[in-house]
This record gives C-alpha cells, structure tokens and sequence, in this order.
C-alpha cells in the first residue's frame, strides 16, 4: 500500500460519518461544496469526460483503469457506511490516492479532488441527494445545471 492510500485511509477512518441533530450549516461548507463542483467540471472538461447528472464518479473509470477490490476494502469504517453517496466520494477519493501511488499522471495531477468533500466530512457535514438536490444541512444546491456553472477558485487552505 503506497503512502498516499495510506493517508487516505487515515483520513477516513477518523472522519465520524454520524448523524448529528445541528442542521445549521457553517459558511465554509458552502465554500467547500462550490469548490469541489469546480474541480469536478474542470477534470471533466480537461478528460472530454461525461457522467450522469450527479457529480459523483469513479474516478478510476473515467481513467479506464482498473481498482484492486482490496482498496476498497482498505478502509472497513466504509463496509458499514450507509449513506451512499458519501461512499462514492469516499471509494472516488481512494481511487485517485492508489493511481497516484501507482505513479498514473492524471491522479497525480487531480490528487486534490475530493479535498473539499473530505474536509466538509472531517467538519462533521454530510450530504444526501432529493429531488435531483444536493441536501446539506438545511441547504440545498440544484444539481440540474452544475456542470454549466462558472465557479471561481475557491481557497480552501484555512478550512479544517
């Protein structure tokens, strides 16, 4: 296991995926949300890349390349995960660390993917999509027209 996936797994495994009763969302949340779905439609643009309507993905996929079942299962705390579209980011997550451990130029290059989505994790946020929303907390972004936004960069480097 190389040392990126290796710190993948950390990360997750101290992250608490509960749910917890506040619904009031911290203002770098959305800051954390805006900035992931700008990294997202920049891999997809650079890639000549499509997916379905939700900014959710195998990273590895998109690549063509092939996971190891046991990356997945690298991080049990994920087995018993119930919320699956955390999940996905989470596998996604794991994916980009073990090509880029392989030394695949393109997951080295969008390492930083999923940062924004970690962070909001390790801020005790979730998510769920309904309705063809993403719900966090008592905020809800549309994800009908993401993939057409013009989001600025967003600095992420102060939130933990």
């Amino acid at each position: 296991m190389g040392q990126l996936l290796t710190r993948a797994i950390e990360r997750l495994s101290s992250i608490s995926f509960e749910d917890t009763e506040d619904s009031s969302l911290e203002s770098s949340s959305h800051v954390l949300i805006k900035e992931y779905l700008r990294r997202v439609n920049q891999l997809l643009n650079e890639m000549d890349a499509s997916i379905d309507q939700y900014p959710l993905f195998s990273f590895a996929k998109i690549l063509g390349k092939a996971i190891d079942e046991k990356v997945y299962r690298a991080c049990s705390k994920l087995d018993t995960l119930g919320k699956p579209y955390v999940k996905v980011i989470c596998y996604g997550y794991l994916e980009v660390s073990e090509l880029a451990d392989q030394g695949v130029g393109e997951a080295i290059q969008y390492i930083d993917l999923y940062e924004p989505m970690i962070k909001l994790f390790e801020q005790g946020e979730s998510f769920t999509i309904r309705q063809g929303e993403m719900v966090v907390g008592d905020s809800a972004y549309p994800l009908k027209y993401w993939r057409h936004l013009n989001i600025s960069v967003q600095d992420i480097s102060d939130i933990e």
